[in-house]
């Protein structure tokens, strides 16, 4: 398929070089990703995954019910998995997993 539509956006340098940076580690340019985004959103006719707030009041809260030490709040390493979860690096449910594992 002969590409020659152009889209134009402006981000932050920061995120671009991220992005980047996650790209070039997954061996795909930023324009093959942004196609493959395209290309998602066309078969499912829609944004290909969701589209929500972050539960951290949610873990928070789990992080404090399942917590032994420092008298019901989370622990330091409660408070790492908190942190690479806002961080979108990994999903609500593995933080709840790897906080209930410090507890057992």
């Amino acid at each position: 398929m002969k590409k020659s539509s152009l889209i134009h956006t402006r981000v932050s340098p920061e995120v671009k070089q991220e992005c980047d940076n996650i790209f070039l580690k997954l061996g795909i340019t930023t324009s093959y990703a942004i196609t493959l985004f395209l290309n998602q959103v066309s078969l499912r006719k829609g944004i290909p995954f969701d589209v929500v707030l972050p539960e951290k009041e949610d873990l928070v809260a789990f992080a404090e019910n399942v917590s032994t030490v420092d008298s019901g709040k989370p622990s330091e390493k409660a408070k790492e998995i908190m942190k690479v979860y806002a961080d979108g690096i990994i999903d609500f449910e593995t933080a709840e997993f790897a906080i209930m594992r410090l507890h057992k």
